[in-house]
């Protein structure tokens, strides 16, 4: 029987925490070294990993086989896997047996910064297309050893994300390309035309810069530097600076549960960012809402919220403007 996408991504959804499960108790067999340097290249393996483990589960589902599986993608470009049919015809180029697709990312918990970048235009991205995000570091297995584990993961409809993501970048200054007023279509002999412009929803930042290398070509940063490469950040895309930003945040944040639930996810890993998005004054109104002490630097306050209320979260979407 057919399946339909949105049901395929509810499948690969579903199957995700049985496949972390699998990918930690493989990796606790498997990957037993000493040493555990951040940039080991172990991320890219547990979302490899990620994909043949969803598999697993969703060919062994209780209620038998469900009819689609995880496929590779081999070119380079956005997305890291396909959603297709099980045992049908597929063709990547024209996604023929296609149901959607689906981008994963690692972040390593103990990095200065996490590198997980996502900047694709929400234009490319399909209502069902998925992220799947893990959370990653070293865990002790006996004397002098570690091995990669996942903390914790994500995974869920992509477009709110993207949505989220570019409402901000406008209320940092950003704006994107039109094609009716593309900085392209000066150019002499210019294939960027306004029927056919390629840039069309490109990122600038508040220079008129842009941000990604697909961008127009008069946006460059300077001449010896292509473009800013700042738009997307899974952690750096939620920070804000201004009471206006803030705003905004909070606006999205309440407008959409996914974009709700990937912030809480991301604060959830990330305390620090949490701390920082929110004002003293709000950290002490939230403490009176949650019943603890209202005294304190906001740090203290938040680890006395988190101790009395684990649903905070629902506060803090709900209740500040």
């Amino acid at each position: 029987m057919p399946i339909s996408s949105a049901q395929a991504a509810q499948a690969v959804i579903d199957a995700t925490p049985a496949a972390c499960i699998a990918i930690n108790n493989f990796t606790r067999q498997t990957f037993s070294v000493r040493g555990g340097r951040v940039g080991s290249g172990m991320g890219t393996l547990l979302e490899g990993l990620w994909g043949y483990y969803v598999n697993a589960a969703l060919a062994n589902a209780p209620g038998g086989p469900v009819p689609c599986e995880i496929a590779w993608l081999s070119d380079h470009e956005f997305n890291d896997f396909a959603v297709v049919g099980r045992d049908l015809a597929w063709d990547s180029s024209t996604r023929a047996g296609e149901l959607l697709r689906v981008e994963a990312k690692s972040m390593n918990a103990g990095a200065d910064e996490s590198k997980a970048h996502f900047d694709e235009l929400l234009q490319n991205l399909g209502p069902h297309d998925l992220t799947v995000i893990l959370v990653w570091g070293w865990e002790a297995v006996g004397a002098m050893r570690v091995c990669p584990v996942i903390i914790d993961h994500f995974v869920g409809f992509v477009r709110p994300i993207a949505v989220l993501r570019d409402g901000l970048h406008l209320a940092r200054g950003g704006t994107f390309v039109d094609r009716t007023t593309c900085p392209d279509q000066a150019l002499i002999d210019s294939a960027c035309q306004v029927a056919s412009c390629r840039h069309h929803g490109e990122p600038l930042n508040a220079k008129g810069k842009r941000e990604r290398l697909s961008g127009p070509a008069t946006c460059r940063v300077s001449a010896s530097v292509s473009h800013a490469a700042n738009f997307g950040g899974m952690v750096r895309m939620i920070k804000t600076d201004s009471a206006a930003a803030r705003s905004t945040f909070r606006r999205l944040r309440r407008a959409d549960p996914e974009a709700h639930r990937f912030i809480s996810f991301i604060h959830r890993n990330f305390p620090r960012e949490e701390l920082n998005q929110y004002m003293l004054p709000e950290w002490r109104k939230l403490a009176q809402a949650v019943d603890v002490a209202t005294h304190g630097s906001a740090e203290e306050l938040a680890i006395a919220i988190r101790q009395a209320d684990p649903d905070y979260r629902e506060l803090l979407r709900d209740h500040f403007d």
